[in-house]
């Protein structure tokens, strides 16, 4: 239950750093690039591992204070799911009347589903071995934890097409609908 708790912790995190970071940009006379040239703000910070962007997934994950328990550190394991990211823009659909578009976006990253199940058999290895048996619930902990961390490390990345809609506001293109879901199925798939 607790690694679910924590997984939902990052995947909550990530949702926020890209959500909230899906603002807008000015209006001017080529729409499809104004929505691109946002998108890759929004994305190229994550790709690039910019400290700010990791900083403020780290801040999350020990906001939920789910993995001192388990002996993770939290900045090793959002660079490690971070690894591989990557996103390439495709089409940009501008409506006639210019006042909405819709992105499509290529998301790679790995997936938590995938580290889940790497996770579940990497423990399924560890209790077959019967190396719990002499361990206090410290060193269970913490093996968890390595184990948590292993899955990350091994997983690898999947691309996942994602649709951004954006809509003209006061002459700002801002993200429209439901941003948070298009990552977090990524995150998911």
């Amino acid at each position: 239950m607790k690694k679910r708790n924590a997984i939902a912790a990052i995947c909550i995190a990530a949702m926020m750093a890209f959500g909230a970071a899906l603002a807008g940009c000015s209006a001017g006379p080529d729409p499809a690039e104004q929505v691109k040239a946002d998108l890759a703000a929004q994305f190229d910070p994550v790709k690039n591992l910019d400290q700010a962007a990791v900083e403020e997934l780290v801040a999350g994950l020990e906001a939920a204070n789910e993995f001192e328990t388990y002996g993770i550190d939290s900045a090793a394991y959002v660079n490690s799911m971070l690894s591989g990211f990557d996103y390439a823009i495709g089409d940009v659909a501008v409506a006639e009347d210019a006042t909405s578009a819709t992105a499509t976006v290529s998301i790679t990253c790995k997936s938590f589903t995938d580290a889940a199940e790497r996770a579940a058999t990497l423990s399924e290895e560890f209790a077959a071995s019967g190396a719990f048996l002499d361990m206090s619930m410290d060193e269970m902990n913490k093996k968890i934890g390595s184990i948590m961390m292993q899955a990350m490390d091994e997983t690898e990345v999947k691309t996942t097409e994602c649709t951004f809609e954006y809509r003209l506001t006061d002459d700002a293109w801002v993200i429209d609908g439901d941003a948070q879901q298009q990552i977090y199925n990524a995150f998911f798939a």
